[in-house]
């Protein structure tokens, strides 16, 4: 489902008092020195004292983010939409010529990128659910962003779930490489777990394509014989966390748990990554689905969660804004409310830290901004910025 009508939205500037996360110091909402966006949240944090500026509270189930050239911010919506959101005065505008979608439960219009040389050919790239409640899949797609309109929309992929059903599981995330390939994560559509283990399907996958959609001469299985062409990395669950690890350029990846055992893991062509054969998580009766939490020729995970965050969002802070963050990962947390910080030893978790966790906001999308500030997506339709106090 696409609306075709231009939304133009003013950001509200709310007057909200709001506690910060361990206590350490908070004051009411204030304006930023520009006067333009709301500081709604001050926190001090182990390495950071940080303001979160609202730049929209006016999104509709907002999936993901990018930037644009200008500095302005592209945005999905999970209801169909994709949307501007002008860097300057926060204003939505609706953009037409997307994708038809599937709105259904988990699924929609899902996540986005843009070409390496989008300043010079416009091009986006777009993920989403495709068909219907009884038969649907997760499907890619480009199009040329020219203004505010979206042309040539030209399928790349569709998913080969075709018994897949209802709207659960899709994935998804992208990644782009600095070798021209697009890597994305299809989830295993929660019934269908079993076929994560299956490398001729797409479901529970981490697929690898090049730009035009087409197959890559050294993906693990191009020739088709041992598994499905498209496939790069196979036995996952629900990945919704793509980004490159900005000095090794290796694809660290996250995805949720059943009732524990979400995941962050660093892709390997080929490698299996276990679910549903290991797996730290429980159903969500409390049922064992596996005894194992590790198995030989299995890749085991770079670390995990339990009880789940429902990590969504994954990306690597790159900036002077937050010096003392640099290097780490940061996740969004869904279920569990929260902004995750992850700091790393090489390729070792050193350490964890919960930030506003006193927002209460489900955290879908996590990006560090070539401003090099992070920003942040959530579920009830926020767009924010942390910025240092």
């Amino acid at each position: 489902m696409k609306s075709s009508l231009l939304r133009t939205i003013s950001v509200l500037a709310a007057s909200l008092s709001l506690v910060a996360c361990g206590a350490p110091e908070a004051s009411n909402a204030a304006q930023t020195d520009d006067n333009q966006f709301a500081i709604i949240h001050q926190e001090t944090s182990q390495q950071a004292r940080f303001d979160v500026v609202q730049i929209t509270d006016q999104l509709s189930d907002p999936w993901a983010l990018a930037f644009l050239p200008d500095g302005d911010f592209l945005i999905t919506e999970k209801t169909g939409q994709v949307v501007r959101v002008s860097a300057e005065t926060g204003q939505i505008t609706a953009i037409p010529g997307g994708p038809e979608v599937l709105v259904s439960g988990q699924g929609g219009l899902l996540d986005l990128a843009l070409s390496p040389d989008f300043a010079t050919d416009g091009q986006i790239f777009l993920s989403f659910a495709e068909g219907t409640n009884d038969q649907n899949h997760t499907a890619i797609a480009s199009a040329i962003l020219r203004g505010n309109e979206l042309t040539g929309l030209k399928t790349l992929f569709q998913a080969n779930t075709i018994e897949k059903k209802k709207g659960a599981h899709f994935g998804s995330r992208f990644v782009l490489d600095d070798a021209g390939h697009l890597y994305a994560s299809i989830g295993e559509g929660f019934n269908w777990l079993h076929e994560a283990q299956n490398p001729h399907s797409h479901f529970g996958k981490i697929i690898r394509l090049n730009l035009d959609g087409s197959v890559p001469d050294d993906n693990p299985f191009a020739d088709g014989v041992d598994g499905a062409p498209e496939v790069w990395s196979y036995g996952h669950r629900n990945p919704q966390g793509l980004t490159l690890h900005p000095t090794t350029g290796v694809i660290w990846e996250s995805e949720h748990g059943p009732k524990g055992g979400d995941e962050i893991n660093i892709l390997q062509k080929g490698g299996n990554y276990g679910w549903p054969k290991a797996t730290f998580g429980m159903g969500y009766t409390g049922k064992v689905i596996s005894e194992f939490t590790e198995l030989p020729g299995m890749v085991d995970s770079v670390l995990h969660w339990v009880p789940s965050i429902a990590p969504s969002g994954l990306d690597f802070y790159e900036g002077e804004k937050f010096s003392n963050w640099n290097g780490d990962l940061f996740s969004g947390a869904l279920a569990g409310k929260h902004l995750r910080r992850i700091e790393l030893d090489g390729e070792t978790e050193a350490g964890q830290e919960r930030l506003l966790v006193a927002l209460k906001e489900k955290i879908r999308d996590v990006r560090s901004g070539p401003d090099g500030f992070l920003y942040l997506l959530t579920k009830s339709g926020k767009l924010l910025r942390l910025e240092p106090s």
